[in-house]
């Protein structure tokens, strides 16, 4: 795979780690009843979307990792030490 495709993956995996960070915080922020209409979870209920901000927050990190290792290896050229 060459390094400009790679680079683009990376991007595109941090772009969307970024956006679920912002739905976490979304959801941390703002009452239940107040979310933006773009975000599900308006019908009653009573904590669940603590656990959803939970996990767009775990799903944030998890994507901004996975974009930090494939930068890492493309920065560096993708060479294996020699042994």
């Amino acid at each position: 795979m060459p390094n400009s495709a790679k680079w683009a993956v990376c991007a595109i995996i941090a772009i969307v780690g970024v956006l679920a960070l912002v739905v976490a915080v979304i959801y941390f922020t703002v009452s239940i009843h107040s979310l933006p209409s773009f975000i599900p979870g308006k019908h009653a209920v009573t904590g669940h979307y603590h656990k959803r901000g939970a996990i767009a927050a775990v799903i944030g990190i998890v994507l901004l990792a996975g974009a930090a290792v494939i930068g890492f290896r493309t920065s560096r050229g993708g060479t294996s030490p020699a042994g």
